[in-house]
């Protein structure tokens, strides 16, 4: 009997890592989802007016507060169309306290966490690239160090603008 339950809880627990595993998808950020209207987006986020065949970016009335800081966002619609579709949506913090590299590292290994390890990572000088990538979309975490720290998050539906949502 003590045979058949070690075997049982060994089956168990070798599920566990393939939970643990497991990666979300890139379907927006936050209650944003790709192919969304400007006027669908602004029932979540206080964002500024945009009107097709202008530019495709609209940003954010506010910073938004993420992770302890501040970030400037945009939402980047498809300006061919007459209702616009939401493509992409870029976050962006800039700051001037250099001891920002180990809050740099936690988002990194956040979105590991997340979405799991990164399908490219580059290294050019002080600028950091990793970026994911699944069926819905795709996400490229840029963070840049030196007199002025960077932290770019771009979040981009597979279909670009250049293609049909």
């Amino acid at each position: 009997m003590y045979i058949v339950r070690s075997f049982i809880a060994f089956c168990v627990l070798s599920l566990l890592p393939l939970n643990v595993l497991a990666e979300s998808d890139i379907t927006g950020w936050g209650k944003a989802k790709w192919g969304m209207t400007h006027s669908a987006v602004k029932k979540y986020f206080d964002i500024n007016p945009w009107e097709p065949g202008t530019t495709p970016t609209c940003k954010a009335k506010k910073k938004t507060r993420i992770w302890g800081r501040d970030f400037t966002v945009a939402f980047y619609f498809d300006e061919r169309s007459a209702d616009g579709k939401l493509y992409k949506v870029v976050l962006v913090h800039f700051d001037n306290d250099l001891r920002d590299n180990d809050w740099l590292n936690s988002i990194k290994d956040m979105l590991v966490e997340k979405y799991g390890t990164p399908e490219s990572f580059s290294v050019r000088e002080k600028m950091k690239t990793s970026h994911w990538k699944n069926s819905d979309g795709q996400l490229k975490l840029t963070t840049v160090t030196g007199r002025t720290v960077m932290c770019a998050l771009e979040y981009m539906a597979m279909n670009t603008e250049g293609k049909k949502l």
